[in-house]
């Protein structure tokens, strides 16, 4: 019985319709998967305000598959850090979907990991994923290769280029749009090419396909944006609010 069970649950998953959305920077894009094999990417400008864009262009995707949204069972979503507007965009699409289409399942994938999935190919001991924070600071991500596989090691957090570097171990590969105006120098400190730095509706959906294998689903209702620092609003009111909680 127990075969039987894992040969029915391995054919469904050959035959499983996923997409992922990549709203959380410049570069976004839509990528369509039917089982473990990738069948479609769609690349947009997300910039501006993309809501306009992500739609029709998920309808055309499904379309040329000739496909119905009743027919996707797995959405994965870039969940940043990144852009206010395009994670909160990206997210709701994700979220309306899971609401709309029964068994919908949904997975919540990390910027960092997306961006280190693009350096897979490249020889590497530790990585470093670093991201815009603002007000002079990066939102970093640290990566080791444990039997083949990319991982995370430690948290991630939010500090100075200067103050992650310093406790960072060596040999370490930088990447992630940081460093289009970040030029970290020391010693045994490499950074990868411009066109790597970014991440892809490709890298989210084979990330959030290795994470619903494992199992990493998330509610629909439960999916949120990672933010790097918290809404400057938020922020602000948290300031004003200091000299209160010192009294």
């Amino acid at each position: 019985m127990a075969r039987m069970a894992r040969m029915a649950r391995m054919a469904r998953m050959a035959s499983e319709v996923s997409i992922a959305i990549e709203t959380s920077c410049r570069s976004g894009g839509l990528a369509l998967g039917v089982g473990d094999k990738l069948t479609n990417v769609i690349c947009f400008d997300a910039s501006g305000r993309c809501a306009g864009q992500l739609i029709p262009r998920l309808s055309s995707l499904l379309n040329e598959a000739t496909l119905h949204p009743r027919d996707i069972e797995h959405v994965y979503v870039s969940a940043g850090p990144g852009s206010f507007t395009g994670l909160r965009i990206g997210i709701t699409v994700a979220r309306t979907l899971g609401q709309l289409i029964p068994n919908l399942r949904c997975v919540c994938v990390p910027t960092a990991e997306v961006i280190a999935h693009n350096i897979r190919s490249l020889r590497w001991v530790h990585l470093g994923v670093l991201l815009d924070a603002r007000e002079g600071q990066v939102h970093t991500s640290l990566f080791a290769r444990s039997d083949g596989q990319i991982v995370p090691v430690g948290r991630s957090s939010v500090m100075s280029v200067e103050d992650f570097l310093a406790n960072s171990p060596r040999p370490l590969l930088l990447t992630g749009e940081a460093l289009d105006y970040l030029s970290p120098v020391g010693e045994e400190i490499e950074l990868t090419p411009t066109q790597l730095r970014l991440p892809t509706a490709e890298g989210v959906w084979c990330v959030g396909r290795m994470r619903a294998r494992a199992g990493k689903f998330t509610e629909y209702n439960q999916l949120g944006p990672i933010y790097a620092r918290g809404p400057e609003a938020l922020r602000l009111w948290e300031q004003l609010r200091a000299p209160d909680k010192m009294r």
